[in-house]
C-alpha cells in the first residue's frame, strides 16, 4: 500500500507512516487486533485486525486487494487447479494401484486424500466469500462465488458416489483383517513353504520376507481356503519374483488361493487334495465390473486350459464354489501332475497306480488274485480299462462303479492256459466261471438262484450286499485257482451242491430247490432269496479248493439248487435233514 496510515496507542494519535510498519509493529505484538487505524485521506477509523483480513486471508499471501481480473487467476491457480489435481489423485489411487504387494499404504492415501479434497475445498470458499466481498460486479463477485457452489456439488457427488469403497476403506482402517491368520513354515530342510491358511491384506509382503531370509526355498505348498483377491494377485507376483517353480496343493486350494497356484511354472495336486473355483468377489465396490474376473481368465488362459473350463470356473457364484474332480483338472491342464505315495505322477502314470491300490485293496483283492492265477492277460486288461475310463471322468471317478463297468462291458476273457487236456478242461470251465461272473455280478446270486433276469429283484440288493457278494465270489475263484490237479467232474458238483445247500434248507425248506415256484407265490422275498446263496456260497467256500471249484462249475452252468437238472440228488440231503 502507498498510503500512509494513522493508529491510536496509549491515548495518542501517530503517524502517518507507511502500511508496511504497521503490519511490522503488529506482528511484534505492539499494535493489537483492536488498535483503530485510519488511512491519511480519509476520516474512518477501523480495528487493525478487519483491514489486515480485508487486503489478504488464508491459503493466499497477504497483498493489496485485487481486481477482479486477479481474483480469477489466484482461484483458478490455487484453488481449482490443486482441487482437480487431488480428485484426478484421488480416482487414479482408486482405480489403478490395487495389486501391489502390499496395498495397504495406498489405501491410506486414499484416506486421506478423501479428507484433504473437502477441507481445501472449505478453505479456497472462505477466501474467495472474503477476497470477493470487495467487488461489486457479476463477474467479479458472483461468478467465482457461483463456480465454488458448482464445484462444491461435484464433491458432495464424487463423496456419494465413493461411499462404499470409503466405507471399506475405514473399515479396512478400523477393524482387524478376518482373513489374517495364516501361517508360514518350511519342509524338507527349507526348499519347501508351507503357507497355510487364508490370504489376508499383509499375506503377500510376509511371504516375500520370508523367502527373502530363505533363499533355497524352490516349491511353496497352499493349504488355504482362499481370501482377499488383492492378496491373491500380490501373492502371485511375489512368487514370480521369486522365480518359484512348483506349486503344492494339500487338502485344499479355494478361491483367490487358485490365482496364486496356477500362477506358477509346475502344479501338483496330492492325492486327497482339491480345487476350488468360482467367479472373483470383492469388497470394494470400484472393482464390479464386466472386467472382474480379467485376472482369473488371464491366468488360467496362460496356463493353457480350454475356454469352457475356464468359463465354468468364474461362471461359478461367489457364493459357492465349484471343486473339479483330479481326472477333469489333468484334462484341462489345471494341474500337472498327482502326488501319490510320495511321487509325483503325470496322468499317463497316476490313473494306473489308482487302480493297483484298489485292486489290492480289500474290497477286490480276492477277486485279483484270481484272476492273476487263471487270466493275468484279462487282469492287465481290466487294469488298462478302468485307468481309461477313470482318465475319462466316467461315472465321476467312483473306481468301484467304474471297475463294475469294465467288468460288465468286456466279453473276452482269454485265459491262456497250456497243459494236458485235464488243465485245458479245468481253463474252459472256469472260462465260463469267469464269463458268468463277468457278466452278471453281484447279481449272479438272483441269477443263478432264480434262473431269470435279476434286474426285478436287484433293488433289494444293497450296495454293502452288493460288495460282500464281489469279495466272497473272488475268494472262492482265487480257491478253486489254488488246486492244480484236475478238478472232479460235474456229478461230483451236484452232489457237492446239494451239501451246500443243507444249510439253506434247514432255514427255509423246500423253497430252496423250487425258488421261482416260491417267488411267485409269495412264500420268500428277494432279501430271502439272497440270504438262501450267501449261505450256500459259504458252505462252499469252506471246501476244499478242489470240491469248491466243482461246485462254482456247476452254479456256473446254470444248475442251481432250484433246476430240474439235479431236483433228483438235491434231495437227498433234504430227506436225511428230515429224518434227523
Amino acid at each position: 500500500m502507498k498510503t500512509q496510515w494513522r493508529f491510536r496507542h496509549a491515548g495518542r494519535t501517530l503517524g502517518p507512516y507507511p502500511w508496511p510498519l504497521l503490519v511490522q509493529l503488529h506482528r511484534r505484538g505492539t499494535l493489537r487486533d483492536d488498535t483503530l487505524v485510519q488511512p491519511a485521506n480519509s476520516a474512518q477509523w477501523l480495528p487493525m485486525r478487519q483491514v489486515l483480513d480485508a487486503q489478504a486471508g488464508p491459503p493466499f499471501p497477504a497483498g493489496a486487494a485485487a481486481g477482479k481480473g486477479r481474483l480469477h487467476l489466484r482461484l483458478l491457480l490455487f484453488g481449482l487447479i490443486p482441487l482437480l489435481a487431488l480428485l484426478i489423485a484421488f480416482y487414479w489411487v482408486m482405480h489403478s494401484v490395487r495389486d501391489d504387494i502390499d496395498p495397504r499404504p495406498w489405501w491410506l492415501a486414499l484416506a486421506m486424500l478423501s479428507l484433504l479434497i473437502p477441507l481445501w475445498y472449505a478453505l479456497t470458499s472462505l477466501w474467495l466469500w472474503t477476497a470477493s466481498a470487495r467487488q461489486n460486479s457479476f463477474t467479479g463477485r458472483d461468478l467465482p462465488r457461483l463456480a465454488m457452489a458448482l464445484t462444491g456439488a461435484l464433491l458432495l457427488f464424487t463423496l456419494y458416489s465413493n461411499y462404499r469403497p470409503l466405507q471399506a476403506l475405514v473399515g479396512i482402517a478400523t477393524q482387524p483383517d478376518r482373513y489374517g491368520q495364516f501361517a508360514i513354515g518350511f519342509e524338507d530342510g527349507g526348499r519347501s513353504l508351507v503357507y497355510s491358511g487364508p490370504f489376508g491384506y499383509a499375506a503377500p509382503a510376509r511371504l516375500q520376507e520370508e523367502l527373502a531370509r530363505h533363499p533355497r526355498v524352490d516349491r511353496v505348498v497352499f493349504d488355504s481356503p482362499g481370501g482377499w483377491m488383492v492378496a491373491g494377485r500380490g501373492i502371485a507376483r511375489v512368487l514370480a519374483q521369486a522365480r518359484i517353480q512348483t506349486a503344492v496343493v494339500r487338502h485344499r486350494c479355494a478361491s483367490a488361493c487358485t490365482l496364486a497356484f496356477e500362477s506358477v511354472p509346475h502344479r501338483v495336486l496330492e492325492a486327497d487334495a482339491a480345487l476350488g473355483f468360482h467367479s472373483e468377489s470383492n469388497q470394494f465396490s470400484w472393482a464390479a465390473s464386466e472386467h472382474a474376473n480379467d485376472s482369473f481368465a488371464e491366468v488360467f488362459a496362460a496356463r493353457g486350459m480350454p475356454q469352457a473350463f475356464i468359463d465354468r470356473a468364474i461362471a461359478t457364484p461367489s457364493s459357492t464354489l465349484w471343486w473339479p474332480d483330479t481326472a477333469l483338472l489333468l484334462r484341462n491342464r489345471a494341474i500337472d501332475s498327482v502326488r501319490l505315495d510320495g511321487r509325483d505322477l503325470a496322468a499317463a502314470d497316476y490313473f494306473p497306480a489308482v487302480v493297483d491300490r484298489y485292486f489290492a485293496g480289500p474290497e477286490f483283492a480276492p477277486l485279483a488274485k484270481g484272476l492273476r492265477q487263471f487270466a493275468p492277460a484279462h487282469l492287465q486288461k481290466l487294469r488298462q480299462d478302468v485307468a481309461a475310463l477313470l482318465q475319462q471322468d466316467a461315472l465321476d471317478g467312483q473306481i468301484g462303479a467304474v471297475t463294475q463297468q469294465a467288468i460288465n462291458a468286456d466279453e473276452q476273457l482269454a485265459l491262456q492256459r497250456a497243459g494236458d487236456t485235464a488243465q485245458l478242461e479245468h481253463a474252459a470251465l472256469m472260462l465260463q466261471l469267469l464269463q458268468e461272473f463277468n457278466a452278471r455280478a453281484p447279481k449272479l446270486c438272483y441269477s443263478i438262484w432264480t434262473g431269470r433276469n435279476a434286474a426285478a429283484v436287484n433293488r433289494a440288493f444293497t450296495p454293502a450286499e452288493q460288495g460282500a457278494f464281489l469279495r466272497q465270489m473272488g475268494s472262492m475263484l482265487q480257491a478253486a485257482a489254488q488246486d492244480p490237479l484236475p478238478p472232479p467232474s460235474d456229478a461230483d458238483g451236484a452232489d457237492l451242491v446239494a451239501q451246500a445247500t443243507r444249510s439253506a434248507y434247514l432255514k427255509y425248506g423246500d423253497a430252496v430247490y423250487n425258488v421261482p415256484l416260491a417267488l411267485s407265490q409269495g412264500r420268500v422275498t428277494p432279501a430271502m432269496v439272497c440270504d438262501m446263496a450267501q449261505s450256500t456260497y459259504r458252505q462252499i467256500h469252506a471246501m476244499r479248493p478242489a470240491e469248491a471249484g466243482a461246485a462254482m462249475r456247476w452254479l456256473a452252468l446254470g444248475k442251481s439248487p432250484g433246476g430240474e437238472q439235479i431236483g433228483a440228488v438235491a434231495r437227498r440231503p433234504q430227506d436225511s435233514g428230515g429224518g434227523a
